[in-house]
C-alpha cells in the first residue's frame, strides 16, 4: 500500500500552494472548506457546552469529553486550512493524528458513565467490577493508540527515506483492529449490564435518559471504528479514504453525534439524579427497583 504522502510530489513539508487535479497531494482530493469549517463549530460549540456543564455539575471526569472536542476541533481546523493548503505534509499529519486520538477520549467518558451506572442498578448486574471497565478498556486504548503511533512512526520514517511504508501501515492498522474489537467487546457488555437491570432503567427516567444516550454515543463510535478499519485495510489509496464524503459521513459525524447526544443528556446531571433516587430508599437497586 504506497503511503499518500509518498505518491505526493512536494518541494517542501510547508508548502501551502494552490490544488491542481493532475497533481496527487496526501488526501487524494481537495478537502472541502465548508465540511472543515461546519465541523470546527460543531466541535467547538461541543466542547465549550461540556466544559460549562462539567464545571456546573462539579464532575471532574467530563472534562475527558471536553478532551475530545477540543482535539476533533484541531483536527478539523487542520482540514479547513488544508483546502488552500492541500500540499503541506504537517497539516495532513495533525489532521490525522488529531481525529484519531480524539475519539479515545469519547470512548473513556463512555467507559466511566458505565462505570458509575453499575453501583446504581447492582453490581450483581455487571460480569465485571465496575473499576475494571476503566482498567480494562483505558488500558486498551491506550495499547492501541501507541500500536498506532509506532505504525504511523514508522511509515513516516520510510517515507524520509523513500522506501515501502507497507509494514508501518499495516501495523497502524493492526491497532486501530485491536480498538475496534474492544469497543465491540464493550458494547456486548454494556447491552448484558442494561439487559440485566431493564426493571430498574424501566422505573428510572434519569437511567433510561443515560443508557439511551450512552446507547447512541457507542453505536456512533463503533460506526466509525469499523469505517477507519476498512478505510485502511484498503490502503492509503484505497476506495473510501480518496473519497471525502464517507470521511464526513462515517467519521465527523459519526463523532458528533456521539459527543452531542451527552450536551443533550449530560451525564454527571443524570447521575447525579439517579443517587438522589438511591439515597431516598438504600435498599438493593433504591427506587430504581421498582416498578413505574
Amino acid at each position: 500500500m504506497p503511503s499518500p504522502l509518498a505518491e505526493s510530489r512536494i518541494a517542501a513539508e510547508g508548502t501551502c500552494r494552490s490544488y491542481d487535479a493532475r497533481e496527487d497531494n496526501p488526501y487524494g482530493y481537495l478537502p472541502s472548506i465548508a465540511p472543515g469549517v461546519v465541523f470546527s463549530v460543531l466541535f467547538g460549540s461541543s466542547m465549550l457546552w461540556h466544559a460549562y456543564q462539567a464545571y456546573r455539575t462539579r464532575t471532574p471526569w467530563l472534562w475527558v469529553l471536553v478532551v475530545g472536542g477540543l482535539g476533533e476541533v484541531i483536527g478539523w481546523v487542520a482540514r479547513s486550512v488544508a483546502t488552500a493548503c492541500s500540499y503541506s505534509v504537517p497539516l495532513f499529519q495533525m489532521q490525522l493524528a488529531a481525529l484519531i486520538i480524539s475519539p479515545t477520549f469519547i470512548t473513556a467518558g463512555i467507559y466511566i458513565v458505565l462505570s458509575r451506572i453499575i453501583p446504581l442498578v447492582g453490581t450483581d448486574k455487571s460480569p465485571l467490577r465496575p473499576k475494571f471497565y476503566l482498567y480494562i478498556f483505558i488500558a486498551v486504548d491506550i495499547i492501541s493508540l501507541a500500536v498506532q503511533a509506532a505504525g504511523g512512526g514508522k511509515a513516516a520514517a520510510a517515507f524520509a527515506k523513500e522506501t515501502d511504508t507497507k509494514v508501518g501501515t499495516n501495523i497502524m492498522v493492526a491497532g486501530i483492529i485491536f480498538q475496534m474489537v474492544s469497543i465491540i467487546v464493550f458494547e456486548l457488555l454494556f447491552c448484558l449490564v442494561t439487559f440485566k437491570a431493564l426493571p430498574q432503567i424501566r422505573a428510572s427516567r434519569s437511567l433510561s435518559l443515560l443508557c439511551g444516550a450512552t446507547t447512541i454515543s457507542v453505536a456512533a463510535i463503533l460506526v466509525r471504528s469499523v469505517y477507519r478499519t476498512i478505510e485502511l485495510l484498503q490502503g492509503w489509496r484505497g476506495y473510501l479514504i480518496t473519497r471525502e464524503r464517507y470521511f464526513i459521513a462515517l467519521d465527523g459525524a459519526m463523532i458528533v453525534v456521539a459527543l452531542v447526544v451527552y450536551n443533550a443528556l449530560n451525564p454527571g446531571e443524570l447521575l447525579r439524579k439517579m443517587e438522589l433516587e438511591k439515597m431516598k430508599d438504600p435498599t438493593p437497586g433504591g427506587r430504581l427497583d421498582e416498578e413505574k
